[in-house]
């Protein structure tokens, strides 16, 4: 339409020149011969040619021009109403669904058990009075059950973010006898029968980690050898050291000795390369605490020594990632 007005203006210039020019010569002749009426009377009908004419063009002009202020706020409201239909046509990825509602879950649920934990340690720490000792005994078995629940909560969140691709990692500068002194803690609270000692070497240095649950992944493997060996358990830190690339790394060792060595040990080592294989919370502690460690360049692996003797090896890097 705007070339159309264009191609037009020209011609209708042209016009409106003549015609001007015709009606002014008209209206010089009957004024100069007095003829006023007749005067009057041709002015009269070049001012409603005029008007025609101007309003004419004007029509021609506004379907020339874009769309008017209403017309071009409607266009977005459009726009705006396609992106909802695309968007409701691509849906959420389910995963990222499922991992979003067990976030807000585990949000809801961790609140009211870290007021268990909260109110234990008050009571624990005789704030208000002291305790005999079968109170002090249902205390602490109601904080290890919090922790408990806390830790699964965590773990099932983990692994519904593990499996989105949304696990955002908490990595800081830590030192390695830390964790595996938070890590002994831990465990002896779990598994109150056995016996865990801890060790490491001097002057190690601090690697970039997600420090808790970096601690949470020891837990779960040092629970894992307990229960499939039986016996006490040895956790400590061994000399950093490099790999065939120069990259140094720290190797936390977890050892105990297998009653049956040969059953035992495939056992373990099945659990530990197959950890869902059963339904059970521990499988789904370690999966998570194997997919946490490598995700932090780190690995997991078995040994087995003589007489025995079997060893859950982990390694996280010195460098950061």
């Amino acid at each position: 339409m705007t070339t159309t007005f264009h191609a037009a203006a020209p011609k209708l210039r042209s016009a409106v020149v003549v015609v001007a020019f015709y009606f002014a010569v008209c209206w010089m002749l009957l004024a100069d011969e007095h003829a006023y009426w007749g005067a009057f009377f041709v002015l009269l009908v070049a001012l409603v040619v005029g008007a025609g004419v101007l309003r004419s063009l004007g029509l021609l002009r506004r379907n020339g021009q874009p769309a008017s202020r209403s017309q071009s706020q409607a266009a977005p409201q459009i726009s705006i109403q396609a992106a909802v239909d695309v968007h409701s046509a691509d849906p959420e990825d389910p995963q990222h669904q499922r991992a979003r509602f067990l976030g807000a879950l585990g949000h809801e649920l961790r609140n009211p058990l870290n007021s268990v934990t909260g109110f234990s340690d008050m009571l624990l720490g005789r704030v208000d009075g002291e305790l005999n000792t079968e109170q002090e005994r249902s205390v602490r078995t109601i904080r290890a059950s919090a922790e408990r629940l806390l830790r699964l909560v965590s773990t099932v969140v983990d692994r519904a973010k593990l499996e989105a691709g949304t696990l955002r990692l908490q990595q800081q500068w830590v030192a390695p006898d830390e964790l595996i002194s938070e890590a002994i803690s831990f465990v002896r609270s779990r598994v109150e029968d056995t016996s865990v000692i801890g060790g490491g070497s001097e002057d190690l240095p601090r690697i970039f980690v997600d420090r808790h649950r970096t601690v949470h992944s020891l837990v779960s493997l040092a629970v894992l050898v307990i229960r499939s060996s039986g016996t006490d358990i040895v956790m400590r830190v061994a000399p950093p050291r490099r790999d065939q690339v120069g990259k140094g790394f720290v190797q936390f060792d977890l050892m105990a000795t297998l009653e049956n060595s040969s059953a035992d040990t495939l056992a373990l080592v099945e659990r530990l390369e197959k950890p869902l294989s059963r339904s059970d919370a521990l499988g789904l502690e370690v999966a998570v605490a194997r997919n946490v460690i490598e995700a932090q360049g780190g690995r997991i692996w078995t040994e087995a020594g003589t007489a025995g003797s079997f060893r859950v090896c982990m390694t996280l890097p010195t460098s950061a990632r």
